[in-house]
């Protein structure tokens, strides 16, 4: 079969693998100049980071199996992690059972139930329909306690879904713990290296890559998929689309069901707002500081450079300063001058010894949907692989009850191009 596929982020790219592994001809079309969406990386120095942090989970099978199979294990190292929780001024590690144990914000007996609640939420059983139907504000405040609830967990779920966080389902977070492990993996060269061995797979492969080329309509029709570039047409047998569902219904010409349209258009999504520093000097020691104190700009710092030495981006210190902001908040479209000042106070509380001209050089990046919001009874309200015989979706809207990630793509796209080379 001739296959398009919209989209070269994670998904679309490993799909395509997947459909030419079985002997279809496949084509990918991308709006941006480079490939990998959420995934795409700068230079620093003689290296490559991600634009938006980023690692793998010793969970994260799908992608590291990937990776193996594109000749670049060797690449993966796996490396201990230290997080901490940043309350009132003070940091606290929060990397184990003891770190939790000597939480002094909580009282004694209320860290014994956020560890039995974190415990039951990574290793046991549980009924995910039921999680489905109830929030994770309600599930842990029952369960971890509100005081537990208002200092950690009510911080960081505002952050990650604004105001949207009372709503999650528990499903979410369920998986969102369960899928963690306590040391991570990250490739030497971050993300750079998976999509440049991704795309010489694929070129070997006859898979033709269009960057730069927006798709402006895509139309079923009973024997084959009209997709629209420039404004010409070119015909394939099927199509794919890597895109949101909402934008999905707009590059069709065909009316879907309107069942099926109303579902793909209720799909939401908070945009991201992140901030990366080049610093001469380190902040603090820990990789991964969770801002649970309200009112500060950021949800998250990640010091890149406390995982991955900082030898290996010419001496610099890699400073993640990061929040998730609806793409119609004014904020959003706040300038770079105003992003910087605006995040980098957190830094002052971090380290009193900070100062501006530690900045070597800040990057700020933006995109409009990184972040699917969920409601009660998600399951229920995941988009359909297929929309029509022909048109198929895969995207980070069906990826519920698991966070998005690498991983999730990589797993999508073998379950849909099994879908899609079904007679």
């Amino acid at each position: 079969m001739n296959i398009a596929i919209i989209g070269a982020g994670i998904t679309g790219l490993s799909t395509a693998l997947e459909l030419s592994k079985a002997g279809n001809q496949v084509t990918i079309y991308e709006a941006s100049p480079v490939p990998g969406g959420l995934g795409t990386y700068i230079k620093v120095q003689d290296n490559y980071i991600e634009r938006y942090y980023h690692h793998f989970f010793r969970s994260d099978v799908h992608v590291i199996d990937l990776i193996r199979q594109l000749g670049i294990g060797d690449k993966l190292k796996f490396y201990p992690s230290k997080t901490s929780v940043f309350y009132k001024g003070h940091t606290y590690p929060f990397s184990s059972p003891v770190d939790l144990l000597k939480f002094s914000p909580l009282p004694f007996l209320d860290r014994l139930r956020l560890g039995i609640s974190l415990a039951q939420l990574k290793y046991l059983p549980m009924d995910m329909q039921k999680l489905d139907k109830v929030s994770a504000k309600d599930w842990l405040i029952s369960h971890a306690g509100q005081k537990a609830y208002d200092i950690i967990w009510k911080p960081l779920l505002v952050g990650k879904f604004a105001k949207y966080a009372d709503a999650v389902p528990a499903a979410w977070l369920r998986d969102r713990i369960s899928d963690r492990s306590f040391d991570l993996v990250y490739l030497d060269g971050g993300s750079q290296t998976l999509f440049n061995a991704l795309i010489k797979d694929l070129d070997k492969r006859g898979v033709a890559i269009h960057l730069e080329t927006p798709v402006s309509q895509i139309e079923s029709k009973k024997n084959e998929v009209t997709v629209t570039v420039g404004g010409k047409n070119y015909s394939y047998d099927k199509c794919l689309i890597t895109t949101v569902s909402p934008i999905a219904t707009k590059l069709l010409k065909n009316k879907l069901k309107p069942e099926l349209a109303n579902l793909l258009n209720s799909q939401d999504q908070l945009g991201a707002v992140c901030l990366l520093l080049e610093l001469s000097q380190p902040i603090q020691k820990q990789y991964w500081v969770n801002i649970c104190q309200e009112n500060e700009p950021v949800l998250v710092m990640v010091e890149h450079t406390n995982l991955i030495d900082k030898k290996n981006y010419g001496g610099r210190s890699l400073v993640y300063l990061a929040n998730y902001i609806h793409r119609d908040n004014p904020r959003f479209k706040e300038s770079d001058e105003v992003v910087i000042n605006t995040y980098t106070s957190i830094l002052k509380k971090l380290n009193p010894k900070f100062n501006s001209s530690w900045i070597t050089k800040a990057t700020v990046s933006r995109v409009p949907r990184a972040q699917t919001i969920f409601g009660l009874n998600s399951f229920s309200n995941r988009p359909p692989v297929r929309l029509l015989h022909n048109v198929f979706l895969a995207n980070i809207d069906q990826m519920y009850p698991h966070d998005r990630n690498f991983n999730l793509g990589v797993e999508l796209s073998k379950r849909v191009s099994r879908i899609m080379i079904q007679k």
